[in-house]
């Protein structure tokens, strides 16, 4: 009981250290530090997102019209940094752990932002990544890394169409989703960060998180790069066809980089992969309503070191939806999306024995409340169903050889700042990999990966 009592005790002292450096770091920022797209502006980081990083209708135009509202700065640099401290419901009864650092305060990482408006035409979010919890070395301790994050350059302008007005424009961009503007999308959506530990499993490969996903649902992030057109007409209509490709060559300065190691990637056959969105926009007084869809059609070499012979075809379509209701001081928002993904495995089927074609179907849903623009709390829920494929998920033969999992996500913030936030986050696993019991063999429950997440978050 003694030890019970003392471990306790070391676990609520360590989550306070983290909770006294917020708070330090929250005194030592001044009024006005705020990030470059609002030193840019002249406007408080309130008048582009409700809470970062949820876009308000203001924010959307700003994005869509090229980031070029406002006066280019002379250093328009911004930078974001994260510390957080994770603890896992159910650790290994052996000497591997599940996690490793649990319960030990973390520096997550940092970004450095290139975010400007370039001319009255042009403008570029461009983010520079640090992860301190990177991955596995060989001696089993956690590397680093840092890399090309989020890339969006935009070239934009707006003319009368039919008596209203039409803002259009051209994309470049390294993660399809990331230039959309909704946060009901992938890249943009919830949860805005998460545990790195977590997601890290232990240096021996343990499974503590959902292993498959969609394409979409970050598949090709930083390892493609897009350019396309978008239009937004009268505020109600947006479009947009982006078509991709491998961010290599000229585009690999948009990569995650470590280009040795192929599992690192997928390698995108050609440059003419479409992305599409189509969406439909109502604002009327305090709220904002957006539904729509988008999808994206990918053809991928199975093994990214040959670039030669057949591919695997990957077609993601879905619809999503978005309610903002925008008050004084009361702030409700509401997204959801559903992805459907077709497999058209024609290489892997004749090289490995997969199945010709596979389905994975991906469903995300959150709400948010925040009151006084200071305090936030969020529900969301999460699922992915599948085909069984015994050689795609040969891993999991306790879940059926399926990709299923299923969870959800309870969170509440404090935010001293609108660019600043504390956040202590509940992640609750109701399937892992096809399974809630013995998922990867050993025995494990889904629900013993439940972790507890406490997270702070500035920019300046």
């Amino acid at each position: 009981m003694k030890n019970v009592i003392g471990s306790t005790k070391q676990h609520l002292h360590q989550i306070a250290l983290v909770a006294m450096l917020a708070s330090g770091l929250t005194a030592a920022l001044p009024a006005q530090a705020v990030p470059a797209f609002a030193r840019q502006t002249g406007e408080d980081c309130a008048a582009c997102h409700t809470s970062f990083p949820e876009l308000t209708p203001f924010g959307r135009e700003f994005k869509l019209n090229g980031y070029t509202l406002g006066e280019r700065q002379m250093i328009p640099l911004a930078m974001m940094m994260e510390f957080g401290v994770t603890h896992m419901d159910k650790q290994s009864t052996n000497a591997q752990p599940y996690m490793v650092r649990q319960n030990d305060p973390q520096f997550d990482g940092m970004s450095v932002f290139l975010a400007s408006k370039i001319s009255d035409y042009a403008g570029a979010f461009i983010q520079w990544t640090y992860e301190n919890l990177d991955h596995f070395r060989n001696d089993g301790t956690v590397g680093h890394h840092s890399h090309a994050d989020n890339t969006d350059i935009r070239i934009a302008n707006h003319t009368d169409f039919l008596g209203k007005n039409l803002i259009f424009g051209l994309d470049l961009n390294n993660n399809p989703t990331v230039q959309d503007v909704w946060n009901s999308t992938p890249a943009w959506g919830f949860p805005f960060n998460g545990s790195k530990l977590a997601g890290l499993g232990n240096a021996s490969g343990a499974v503590n998180a959902p292993s498959f996903g969609t394409q979409l649902d970050g598949g090709l992030a930083q390892t493609s790069a897009g350019l396309g057109g978008y239009f937004f007409w009268d505020r109600h209509l947006y479009g947009e066809l982006t078509f991709y490709g491998t961010a290599d060559k000229l585009f690999r300065p948009m990569s995650l980089g470590n280009w040795e190691n192929t599992s690192n990637y997928s390698a995108l056959a050609g440059r003419n992969n479409p992305y599409w969105r189509l969406a439909w926009n109502q604002d009327w007084g305090s709220n904002s309503l957006m539904v729509g869809t988008y999808g994206m059609r990918v053809d991928i070499y199975p093994d990214a070191s040959n670039r030669t012979g057949s591919t695997d075809r990957f077609t993601d379509t879905a619809l999503d939806a978005q309610y903002q209701y925008l008050s004084d001081p009361h702030i409700f928002t509401a997204q959801a999306t559903y992805i459907h993904e077709k497999k058209d495995l024609n290489y892997s089927s004749v090289s490995n024995g997969t199945n010709p074609t596979d389905s994975l179907r991906s469903f995300k849903a959150k709400a948010s409340y925040l009151y006084n623009r200071k305090y936030g709390a969020t529900l969301a829920y999460f699922q992915t169903t599948g085909s069984a494929d015994a050689v795609l998920y040969a891993t999991n033969p306790s879940g059926n050889f399926k990709p299923d999992n299923r969870g959800y996500v309870c969170e509440l913030d404090y935010n001293p700042m609108t660019n600043v936030r504390v956040a202590l986050q509940y992640t609750g696993y109701l399937k892992i990999d096809g399974a809630n019991n013995n998922y990867d063999g050993t025995g494990r429950k889904a629900s013993d990966n439940n972790t507890l997440f406490l997270n702070t978050w500035f920019a300046f």
